[in-house]
């Protein structure tokens, strides 16, 4: 509002002029419609006429209604005014962007163009040293081939002397070939004889180590599981002795004699995981105390043998308090 009026100043004081003039005739309460007339002896005494209120109050309101009209007026142009340097803002920098973009674009063909001048140059220096590259091995391939010339012709001739020296050690060695042949043979026929009979022998002993190391080993399984047994058996008794320790009677149950059979899913170091009644007693007040007694013994004691491990991690077994 404040800005509308400083862009218009004239309309300011001509609404301040209105207001006050308006203010004065409310005081004055001047009635326009009647003719001054002079002051003089023929002077008649009339009576004045109220101004209608709401009439005044009406022609105030149009007035506020025309200022508020101009004030919105010169608002809405000026946000018009305002969104069309915007829209040249935006347009500007939209023409800025493209021109941006079109400076990015000879940029990236310079840099393109440079780019195939210097593989253009890469690949001529590179062609000129596979010429030379090239000459150079042609003219290490003339040297090679002189130098195996040379080779050929001497190895020829030390192949002449070696054929000749070979034929004289061929003849010597058929000779020695043919003695060493009869004496092998006789050694083959010893040496046969004498297989045979340390594997007559070697047979007769690998039998007598089976037939004993298959004793031994029955014997080594039978003890193992006997002495598996009786550590089951211990470790079974130590955890009804345990569980029975930590077992509170439960009030009511009396002289009954209630047993109940329990399942206990055990941890790798006897921490008790899930405890379930598997056969109830008939009495829940008994079952449940059996459940929590098995819950306060943990941890159960667990065999020492790592073999019997596997078969702690789940029981079963019956609860009979005193038995």
């Amino acid at each position: 509002m404040l800005a509308v009026l400083r862009r218009n100043p004239v309309a300011l004081v001509l609404a301040i002029l209105l207001h006050v003039a308006l203010g004065v005739f409310l005081i004055l309460e001047v009635d326009w419609r009647d003719e001054v007339k002079p002051i003089g002896g023929d002077v008649q005494v009339v009576q004045a006429q109220l101004v209608d209120q709401r009439k005044l109050e009406a022609e105030q309101e149009k007035l506020k209604a025309e200022e508020r009209a101009k004030v919105e007026a010169a608002a809405a142009a000026k946000r018009a005014e305002e969104e069309k340097l915007e829209a040249l803002k935006k347009r500007r920098a939209e023409e800025k962007r493209k021109l941006a973009e079109l400076e990015e674009q000879r940029k990236q063909r310079e840099k393109e163009a440079a780019r195939k001048k210097a593989e253009e140059k890469k690949r001529v220096e590179a062609e000129k040293r596979r010429i030379a590259e090239q000459k150079r091995k042609e003219e290490e391939k003339k040297k090679k081939q002189a130098e195996e010339k040379k080779r050929q012709a001497e190895l020829a001739a030390r192949r002449k002397a070696e054929e000749k020296k070979r034929k004289e050690a061929e003849a010597a060695r058929k000779k020695a070939e043919a003695e060493a042949k009869a004496k092998a043979e006789k050694e083959r026929i010893a040496r046969e004889k004498a297989e045979a009979e340390r594997k007559r022998k070697a047979a007769a002993e690998a039998k007598a180590k089976a037939d004993r190391e298959a004793r031994e080993a029955e014997l080594a399984a039978q003890f193992q599981a006997e002495q598996d047994a009786s550590e089951k058996a211990l470790v079974v008794s130590r955890i009804r002795a345990k569980v029975e320790r930590n077992w509170l009677k439960p009030p009511g149950t009396g002289e009954q004699g209630l047993r109940c059979t329990v399942r206990v899913r055990l941890g790798s170091s006897g921490s008790v995981l899930l405890v379930n009644v598997v056969k109830s007693s008939g009495n829940i007040s008994f079952d449940r105390s059996v459940e929590a007694a098995v819950r306060k013994a943990d941890p159960l004691p667990m065999p020492t043998s790592q073999r019997l491990l596997a078969q702690f991690r789940e029981i079963e077994f019956v609860f009979e308090p005193g038995n």
